[in-house]
């Protein structure tokens, strides 16, 4: 007979590269002036809270591009779809009234990423002085699975540099053959020390920690 440690071992298995989970990340690319920060920083104290009230939402982050301080990346983590669904509603009317604060609002371009692997911290548990890379790669038809395996092998790798908070990856919940993958740094040097020498580098989007 197993005993209560083994039956919990059982149900809560750990999360390993290339085995799909029920996650969700739902990422939002949006466009910020530098005027509406302070409207911007209220409202999302205010959506972290109500986030937080809200079944199976792990956390968010806000992201700053290192080469555009207007361009942020918002993070959302959810246990599943159907979290993602209430997290959304949750904070629907606190969204409402910040959009119309902002002197000049544009729609966030979401993507809706299904999770296949993660390791280390999530983004919402990484501290303030972290740093993010995120690649977004589009595979030809049918090799989605192949892309997938070939960037668990990479995630693999960055484990071992000194630095490195996290990882996920997965893909789009529209387009199988779009693979969607993040890691995490302790701070701009550990994240520089990531990045690899050959050509191709600079399809990387670099961000900061904002909120």
């Amino acid at each position: 007979m197993l005993d209560a440690a083994q039956l919990t071992e059982i149900k809560t298995p750990p999360i390993r590269h290339n085995v799909w989970v029920s996650e969700i990340l739902i990422l939002a690319r949006v466009r910020l002036r530098e005027t509406d920060l302070p409207v911007v920083a209220d409202y999302y104290f205010e959506v972290d809270k109500r986030h937080s009230q809200s079944e199976g939402s792990y956390g968010l982050s806000v992201w700053r591009d290192t080469k555009d301080p207007e361009s942020f990346l918002v993070a959302y983590e959810y246990a599943d779809l159907a979290a993602a669904d209430r997290g959304l509603v949750a904070i629907s009317e606190v969204r409402y009234l910040a959009e119309t604060e902002l002197i000049d609002f544009k729609p966030a371009h979401v993507l809706r990423v299904r999770v296949h692997g993660r390791d280390g911290k999530r983004l919402s548990q990484t501290p303030q002085s972290a740093s993010l890379s995120m690649s977004v790669r589009v595979a030809d038809p049918g090799y989605g699975p192949e892309l997938l395996e070939e960037l668990g092998r990479v995630f693999d790798e960055l484990q071992l540099i000194t630095g490195h908070l996290g990882s996920v990856y997965g893909t789009n919940d529209g387009l199988d053959e779009e693979v969607i993958g993040i890691a995490t740094w302790i701070g701009p040097d550990a994240l520089k020390k990531s990045l690899p020498r050959k050509a191709g580098a600079s399809t990387l989007e670099l961000y900061t920690r904002f909120f």
